[in-house]
């Protein structure tokens, strides 16, 4: 892996320092790091590199903690180098609900086992049983994607839904002027994984691609 990435179509690589999060999880948190993490080696710049491959690769191991490691590996791979300047806000969806997370992630991922991405992303919602505080949809759509995106049988594949996806969708007219913004029902959620199957039948992730490329706020 070079400096400038690698020209992978809808790979989004993205560079961190596992120091940037690691310094979190410490004492009885510490198994809340997936090992995986620490396994390549360090470019030029002292940056691990990792790419949806690399989350799905956490995703797939038979792991005690395998739910718990692939919502972590999303966050780092999500916010990437960014991570630097506000870990310390984005890894409190895990240190602040230190005695649930894990369980609300596991319940979720059967759910989305069982009755799909819609109803999987419903119980995670505010006032849903698999709730977990301060993590949104922009961040727990990474985990239900990465958890069940693989499942090629399945009739709707989960997708990543954050805010450039969201603009796109407007743009698009799939959502409303004003929808998607802060409050993103799961009938949103619905309506976005069934255009993106229209349209790319196969592989609807590289229309959630396109959409997150367009999907720039104006100005």
């Amino acid at each position: 892996m070079t400096e400038a990435g690698e020209d992978r179509p809808f790979d989004n690589w993205a560079k961190y320092r596992s120091t940037w999060w690691t310094r979190y999880f410490t004492g009885d948190l510490a198994h809340f790091w997936p090992s995986q993490l620490d396994q390549s080696e360090p470019d030029s710049g002292g940056y691990r590199w990792i790419a949806r491959s690399g989350v799905f690769d956490v995703a797939a191991t038979d792991s005690q903690h395998r739910e718990l490691h692939t919502a972590v590996a999303a966050y780092v791979w999500g916010v990437g180098f960014t991570a630097r300047m506000s870990t310390g806000r984005l890894v409190r969806a895990f240190t602040a609900n230190a005695d649930t997370v894990e369980e609300n992630l596991r319940r979720a991922a059967a759910i989305l086992a069982q009755d799909g991405p819609v109803a999987a992303y419903e119980s995670m919602l505010a006032g849903g049983p698999n709730q977990t505080k301060f993590m949104g949809p922009a961040y727990f759509t990474k985990f239900l994607f990465f958890t069940g995106y693989c499942d090629a049988g399945a009739e709707l594949r989960p997708l990543i839904l954050d805010r450039r996806v969201a603009i796109a969708l407007r743009e698009r007219g799939v959502f409303g002027p004003k929808a998607g913004n802060a409050d993103r029902p799961s009938e949103l959620y619905r309506r976005y994984l069934t255009f993106c199957h229209e349209q790319n039948p196969t592989d609807p992730a590289a229309v959630e691609a396109d959409l997150f490329n367009a999907g720039r706020a104006p100005g």
